[in-house]
């Protein structure tokens, strides 16, 4: 009878701490995507692979809370951790196709010390994009 109480107590937690390493990971790999986001172009890019690993960890998450009725959880996590991370994957992906454009606006606002130099950068940058998407079209 003993026995039993104790395999069922270790059962629990071990199904709690692979819970919390779960979830413990799922903020890793969301700080690293937001800690990404904020750096340069070269290294914004890497924020859609490590949302992809955020939302390859919700998806678990979502599957699991469901399994143990956690529907608050699993609730939480579909409606707002699943397109928040898929926003960021897209952004990623925006980012690779007008790598040039932006890499260009990017240096020219850090090269600029004024407001209207700031302006400026951004007109040509609209500017650039528009080329660049004839360009790549062929009109």
């Amino acid at each position: 009878m003993n026995s039993e109480r104790d395999q069922s107590t270790r059962t629990d937690e071990d199904r709690r701490a692979r819970h919390r390493r779960l979830v413990g990971g799922l903020t890793l790999s969301l700080l690293a995507t937001w800690l990404l986001l904020l750096a340069p172009l070269p290294f914004s890019i890497l924020s859609g692979l490590t949302a992809l690993v955020a939302l390859v960890l919700l998806i678990i998450l979502i599957v699991r809370s469901i399994a143990a009725r956690r529907l608050g959880m699993a609730l939480f996590a579909a409606l707002l951790g699943v397109p928040a991370t898929l926003m960021i994957m897209g952004t990623a992906v925006l980012s690779l196709v007008f790598y040039t454009p932006m890499a260009e606006l990017q240096d020219c606002l850090a090269a600029a010390l004024t407001e209207q130099a700031r302006a400026q950068c951004n007109a040509e940058a609209q500017g650039s994009m528009a080329q660049w998407i004839n360009d790549l079209v062929g009109g």
